[in-house]
């Protein structure tokens, strides 16, 4: 005990941030220099268990209340069924008055409809680097607020239909010039008006999409500004998808694709052969990464056309999924390298 008890408070406050908030109040029973070192924690990382019994929220409002940090680094936190909706909302208005910078609220366990407000001060955060706000029902996002996020890197919101998330997505989007990835999922968000916005904006540079939201079909000229695209590959078209995607971003660089949802993946799509690649492929698309890659004869088809197609690529990182044998990794690694490559400066990598 004595080894780590002679490090500077400030080290010890580094290693305390990045243990979960029960382990850090506990700590204050090992000497009298642990004993009140927890309140100065910048971070809040709690997440409901059963053995927390009905309810954790006096917990978290003790900690925050005694908490003396003038500034919280990250404030991640997912409720129990029984949370009210009250302290959600004094909790992220507690964290946006500490300048947070990473907020990350998880209701999914709640066992009704989380329905709040945000407070009107979250929408005009500087310090705001990641938002990621799940399963809130949004009461109403009033057309008033400005949202000024100039430091807002990254967002995932799950909201509901009580609240119009194509508007919240179109007011986000000029609020948020150093947005880097976005994803909002609800029943109203990616809609016409959506799109109508783009289209008059012209400005999205970066976009992530679960393919399961769109119809191919609803993709045209809105895109020509993007550059960064990032898209899941959980639905039965999403090679349709992604190749208006390509058809319609000449200016694209970087494309990513990954399964990042829980939906099933299912097989029954057409053979990914067009006769041309879309102009990005030829001129401007520097790299690729593919997660979640599976060894299945679509998957080969698509990767090869990208590799045979995109002449200006210099990096390709090819991740397969998590449950590929260390035997399977190695026969695809070794067919992805003799695959035809447009670009004789392309890196093929194998985490």
């Amino acid at each position: 005990m004595g080894m780590i008890s002679d490090l500077p408070d400030q080290m010890l406050l580094e290693i305390l941030s990045w243990l979960p908030t029960r382990e850090v109040v506990a700590t204050m029973l090992l000497s009298r220099q642990w004993e009140f070192l927890w309140k100065q924690v910048p971070t809040l990382d709690h997440a409901f268990s059963q053995n927390d019994g009905k309810d954790s929220s006096d917990f978290v409002n003790t900690f925050l209340r005694l908490n003396e940090s003038p500034v919280f680094r990250s404030f991640k936190l997912s409720v129990s069924p029984y949370c009210d909706a009250r302290n959600v909302r004094t909790w992220i208005d507690f964290a946006v008055s500490r300048r947070v910078r990473h907020l990350e609220i998880d209701l999914t366990a709640a066992r009704k409809p989380m329905i709040t407000t945000l407070p009107k001060r979250l929408y005009t955060c500087g310090t705001l680097t990641c938002l990621n706000l799940k399963a809130l029902v949004l009461d109403e996002i009033p057309e008033e607020y400005p949202i000024r996020l100039a430091s807002l890197h990254y967002l995932y919101l799950s909201v509901s239909s009580q609240v119009s998330g194509h508007m919240f997505m179109c007011k986000l989007n000029a609020g948020a010039p150093l947005l880097k990835r976005s994803v909002v999922r609800g029943d109203d968000v990616y809609n016409k008006q959506f799109l109508d916005y783009i289209a008059r904006k012209n400005s999205l540079k970066s976009f992530t999409l679960c393919s399961s939201e769109w119809d191919p079909v609803t993709i045209g000229p809105y895109f020509k500004k993007l550059e960064h695209f990032c898209m899941c590959t959980c639905s039965p078209w999403w090679w349709d998808l992604l190749i208006a995607f390509l058809k319609y971003s000449p200016k694209l660089r970087s494309l990513q694709l990954t399964k990042s949802c829980n939906l099933r993946r299912c097989f029954l799509w057409a053979e990914p052969i067009t006769t041309s690649g879309p102009q990005c492929l030829s001129s401007t698309l520097q790299t690729l990464e593919w997660r979640d890659y599976t060894d299945t004869q679509f998957d080969k088809d698509v990767i090869s056309f990208l590799l045979k197609n995109a002449t200006c690529l210099t990096k390709v990182k090819i991740v397969p999924v998590t449950t590929t044998g260390h035997i399977e990794k190695l026969r695809i690694q070794a067919y992805l390298s003799n695959l035809s490559r447009g670009s004789t400066a392309c890196q093929l990598i194998f985490p």
